[in-house]
């Protein structure tokens, strides 16, 4: 279904990607990101820290000898958009594309990417100014919580400290973002997504208009109970190919998948029961399309990715052909509420620019050194 690759989630105020935390990118669902050790530190403890300040209510950083951009970039009301903050939202842009040097690149194309790496800084500043505005902010809790996710995300503290010196960054900083992007999404969530709302008759008009998106090859629906080794030494592997062949064990003896995905899964599916949805062939990641596509609806078997080890159950498969409007209706659904939030949100965003003060005070593309 081709309308599904069209989506964007509209939250580009929401700095640090999730796919900047991914160590191997899968190439569906169905290889999720590597998952792992809890934080050094408990969550409870972390509660009782104070929250960082907001950029503008703390001293401005000095410049660093091999800075990109100077200490601040911009102003959005009165309060500085830092530069290292800009620096690290180019360089996670350029680290995906192989980290060329800045210098090297055509000046379109800087000026392209620190122009969108600035809008999407003082767009998440306007937002952030408007919710805190209106009372809205992150507990600690909240924050902590967010933080023992992506902690959960590596196999270890040190993994995930080398992932966020990649992106330029630190613990720090990120526990700082983490309070900001809380509470920009429960602003957005309150005041923008809630609103929306998206009619049979919209569905209905899609859907005939479209049509081609609507066509799919051979896919099959799939659950599976992610595990991955604690380490990469063998007696690890080992380790992790045993527990799930005793999930597989206990499946087979009548105990729920869902349920037991629920509680030993190890990547996102694991609160929707493990069930990833429907995919193709080359949706999914090559050993774990093969067993997909050969098993009967029902089946289940073990395979090993680069992962982990998946117990894998079939529990759908369609042929090549168009997906009806009841098929698809939840999914476009989403979409379509997503493409009107994403314009309700641009909209705000024009408003408090328009009513509000941002000043830009670089050139955007040349290289500031």
């Amino acid at each position: 279904m081709k309308f599904l690759t069209k989506f964007a989630i509209p939250c580009f105020f929401l700095l640090f990607a999730e796919i900047g935390f991914s160590q191997s990118a899968p190439k569906s669902k169905a290889a999720p990101p590597k998952s792992g050790a809890s934080a050094s530190n408990s969550a409870s403890k972390a509660q009782s820290k104070e929250p960082p300040k907001e950029a503008g209510d703390e001293e401005i950083p000095p410049v660093a000898p091999n800075a990109l951009f100077p200490a601040v970039v911009a102003e959005v009301n009165g309060k500085p958009v830092l530069g290292r903050d800009l620096e690290r939202v180019v360089q996670g842009q350029l680290a995906d594309i192989g980290n060329p040097e800045w210098s090297s690149l055509r000046e379109d194309y800087r000026g392209q990417l620190v122009m969108a790496s600035l809008t999407s800084l003082i767009s998440a500043k306007l937002i952030y100014q408007k919710a805190t505005a209106a009372g809205v902010k992150a507990t600690d809790a909240e924050v902590q919580a967010e933080m023992q996710k992506l902690v959960k995300s590596f196999k270890s503290d040190a993994d995930m400290n080398i992932a966020l010196a990649n992106q330029h960054t630190d613990r720090a900083t990120l526990e700082k973002d983490l309070y900001r992007d809380i509470a920009i999404k429960k602003y957005v969530d309150e005041n923008v997504n809630k609103k929306v709302v998206v009619t049979q008759d919209e569905l209905a008009k899609y859907y005939s208009e479209h049509p081609a998106e609507f066509q799919h090859p051979d896919i099959v629906r799939t659950s599976h109970i992610l595990i991955i080794p604690a380490g990469s030494a063998p007696d690890q592997d080992t380790a992790a190919k045993q527990r799930a062949e005793a999930l597989l064990a206990r499946v087979k003896k009548g105990e729920d998948f869902a349920s037991l995905a629920r509680q030993n899964s190890m990547d996102g599916s694991a609160s929707q029961g493990g069930d990833i949805g429907f995919a193709s062939k080359e949706a999914l990641a090559p050993e774990y399309a093969e067993v997909a596509f050969s098993l009967p609806i029902g089946g289940m078997q073990i395979v090993k990715t680069q992962y982990g080890y998946h117990v894998v159950k079939v529990t759908e498969k369609k042929k090549e052909g168009l997906s009806t409007l009841a098929e698809v209706k939840d999914q476009l659904t989403e979409f379509l509420k997503n493409q009107k939030s994403e314009a309700e949100l641009t909209k705000l965003v024009n408003q408090l620019r328009d009513q509000g003060k941002v000043e830009i005070l670089i050139p955007a593309g040349q290289p500031l050194k």
